[in-house]
C-alpha cells in the first residue's frame, strides 16, 4: 500500500470517527445540559394582565407589578422583528427601534431585558411589527432577576445550540475530507455538495438559537445572515441529491437549480432595494425547499418503479424520512410562532447528514479504489517497471498521435558494456547498471521533456520547443554525473552512456526520421567513448 493509499485510508477513518464522536458528544451534552437546566423550570412565565390589539398591527400589553416582582428587578421577553417600547405611567424605560440600512427595516430576533424602576406598579409594553407578516406575535414574559433569567434561557437553549454547532462541524469536516482526497484522486463532488449544505445549514441553525440571540449584539445583521444562508441552502442540497442518486434527468434538474439561483438573486435585489425584504420573501425560500423535497421524493418513487433501488437509494429513503419530518416541523413552527424548531429538528438534520455523509464517503472510497486500479493498469501499460520511464508502448503512442513535431528535439542514449556486465557479474549487476544510468538521464533531462526506455539498453528523451535548448551543456553535466558514479564503484564495470541528438525541422513529418539522425550521432559518440575513433 503506497503513501497516498495510507493517507486516503486515514482520511476515511478520521471522517467516520469525527462524525460518530460528534454524535455521541451531542447526546451526552443534551442529557447533561438538560439536567443543568432544571432551574429553567422554576422560571414561571408571566402572563399580561391586559392585551389590546390596535388597527395598525400594534399590540399593547399591560403588567401589574406587585412588590415581590418589583424587588426581582427585570422584565424579560423575546421579540421577532418587532419595534418595542416599554413605559410606565410617566416615562419610557426601554426602547428598541433601531432599524434600516443594508440589514433591512427590522430589529431582528431579540431577547429584551428591561430593568424595572423601583416602586413601579404598572408596565406597558408596546409592540409594533416591522413587517405585516410579524404582526400579532405574543411571546412568553418573565419577571425576575435578569442574571437568573439569562442563565436559565442560555441553559435551556444549549442542546439546540450544540446540535446546530455539530451540524456545522460535520459540514466542515466533510468538506475538508473531500478537498483532501480530491487533490489526489478524481472523484465527483457528492461529499463537497453535502459539506457545503451542512455548513450553510449549521450557520443558519446556530444563528437562530437563543444562545446567539443572547450573545450576539447586532441582531439585525444576524437576521440578514440567517435569511441569506436559508436562501442559498437549496442549491447545494439539490446538487448533492443529483450527484448522490446519480440522476440523469438534466433538464428538470437544471430548471430547478436555475430557479433556485434566480430566486436567490431576485430576493437579494428586492431586499437591498427595500421593496420586499428577506423576512417578507421567506415564503418563497420555503416554497423552493418544499419543491426540492417533492422532486427528491418523485425521483425516488420513479427509481423504485423502474426497479433501480440500489444501496444509495435505500440509504437516501431512510435519511429522507428525517429530513421531511424536520422540514415540516421547522416550517410549521415558523409560521405558528415566528420562531424556528428546537432540538428535534436539528437532530433530524444531523442524522440525515451523518447517514448520507457516511454512505457518500463509502462510495468515494470505492471510487478511489477503482481509480487506483485503473491507474495501476495504465502505469503497467505505459511505464517501464524497472526505471519508471515511459516504455515503448508510450513512445509508439506518441509518434502515432503527435502531428506537430516542429522544434522537437530527440536525444538518444545507449549504454556501453552492458552485455559484458551481465556476462561477467550477473544480471543483478546489469539491472543496477540500467537503473543508475536511467537515474542520471532522468536527473539531467526529465524536467525538459519525457524520457522513454525503448529497448533493453536504449533510451531517448523527447524535448518540445527545443530550438534554443543548450543540449551540449547538459550532455556535459550528464558525463560529469557518470564520472561521479564510476568513482563510487557501485557498478562493478565502468558505466558509459553514449548520446546523440537531432532537432526536428519544418520539413520533418515523422519523429522516427529525427530519431534516426540522433542515433547516427549517438553511434558515433559510442565509438568515441570506446576509443575506436
Amino acid at each position: 500500500m503506497n503513501l497516498r493509499q495510507n493517507k486516503e485510508k486515514n482520511a476515511q477513518q478520521m471522517l467516520t470517527g469525527v462524525i460518530l464522536t460528534l454524535f455521541i458528544m451531542l447526546l451526552l451534552c443534551t442529557i447533561f445540559t438538560n439536567q443543568d437546566a432544571a432551574s429553567v423550570s422554576k422560571l414561571k412565565a408571566r402572563q399580561p394582565d391586559k392585551i389590546q390589539y390596535l388597527d395598525d398591527g400594534m399590540v399593547l400589553l399591560s403588567f401589574n407589578i406587585n412588590r415581590n416582582e418589583n424587588s426581582r428587578g427585570s422584565l424579560v421577553f423575546f421579540t421577532s422583528h418587532q419595534h418595542v417600547t416599554v413605559f410606565t405611567k410617566n416615562n419610557v424605560i426601554y426602547n428598541l427601534d433601531d432599524s434600516g440600512g443594508i440589514w433591512g427595516h427590522t430589529t431582528g430576533n431579540v431577547w429584551n431585558f428591561v430593568k424595572l424602576p423601583a416602586y413601579t406598579e404598572t408596565v406597558i409594553v408596546r409592540l409594533k411589527p416591522c413587517y405585516p407578516e410579524t404582526a400579532g406575535q405574543i411571546e412568553q414574559y418573565y419577571i425576575g432577576t435578569g442574571n437568573e433569567i439569562y442563565t436559565g434561557i442560555l441553559r435551556q437553549s444549549m442542546p439546540t445550540f450544540i446540535a446546530s454547532v455539530f451540524i456545522l462541524l460535520a459540514g466542515f469536516f466533510i468538506t475538508c475530507y473531500w478537498v483532501f482526497i480530491h487533490n489526489s484522486s478524481h472523484i465527483d463532488g457528492t461529499l463537497f455538495y453535502l459539506g457545503i449544505f451542512s455548513i450553510l445549514l449549521g450557520l443558519w441553525a446556530t444563528n437562530e438559537t437563543d444562545v446567539c440571540s443572547l450573545m450576539l449584539l447586532n441582531r439585525r445583521s444576524s437576521a440578514f445572515a440567517a435569511f441569506m444562508f436559508l436562501t442559498i441552502m437549496p442549491i447545494p442540497f439539490l446538487m448533492f441529491v443529483k450527484s448522490f442518486l446519480e440522476i440523469n434527468d438534466d433538464k428538470i434538474w437544471k430548471i430547478f437549480c436555475n430557479l433556485c439561483m434566480l430566486q436567490t438573486v431576485v430576493c437579494s435585489l428586492l431586499h437591498f432595494t427595500g421593496f420586499y425584504e428577506f423576512r417578507r420573501s421567506v415564503w418563497i425560500t420555503h416554497l423552493s425547499i418544499c419543491i426540492v423535497l417533492i422532486y427528491l421524493i418523485t425521483v425516488i418513487i420513479y427509481k423504485i418503479i423502474k426497479k433501480q433501488a440500489d444501496q444509495r437509494l435505500k440509504v437516501c429513503m431512510a435519511a429522507l424520512a428525517f429530513v421531511v419530518i424536520a422540514t415540516i416541523v421547522d416550517i410549521a413552527g415558523y409560521y405558528k410562532t415566528g420562531n424556528n424548531s428546537g432540538i428535534w429538528g436539528r437532530l433530524s438534520f444531523l442524522v440525515f447528514i451523518i447517514i448520507l455523509g457516511l454512505e457518500s464517503a463509502r462510495q468515494a472510497v470505492a471510487s478511489l479504489k477503482k481509480g487506483r486500479r485503473i491507474e495501476e493498469l495504465e502505469q503497467f501499460a505505459l511505464n517501464d517497471s524497472m526505471t519508471g520511464f515511459y516504455n515503448r508502448n508510450a513512445y509508439d503512442y506518441f509518434i502515432y498521435n503527435e502531428k506537430n513535431i516542429k522544434n522537437y528535439m530527440v536525444v538518444t542514449f545507449d549504454l556501453n558494456n552492458l552485455k559484458m556486465c551481465n556476462d561477467n557479474y550477473g544480471h543483478s549487476s546489469g539491472d543496477a547498471y540500467i537503473i543508475h544510468s536511467a537515474h542520471i538521464i532522468e536527473t539531467t533531462f526529465d524536467r525538459f521533456g519525457k524520457c522513454y526506455r525503448i529497448g533493453g539498453d536504449e533510451f531517448c528523451c523527447l524535448i518540445p520547443d527545443a530550438a534554443e535548448f543548450q543540449i551540449e551543456r547538459f550532455i556535459q553535466k550528464m558525463q560529469q554525473d557518470i564520472a561521479i558514479l564510476n568513482n563510487k564503484n557501485i557498478i562493478p564495470t565502468e558505466v558509459g552512456i553514449a548520446c546523440g541528438y537531432a532537432l526536428a525541422t519544418p520539413d520533418d513529418a515523422d519523429i522516427e526520421k529525427v530519431r534516426e539522425r540522433a542515433d547516427e550521432m549517438m553511434y558515433h559518440n559510442k565509438k568515441v567513448l570506446k576509443g575506436l575513433i
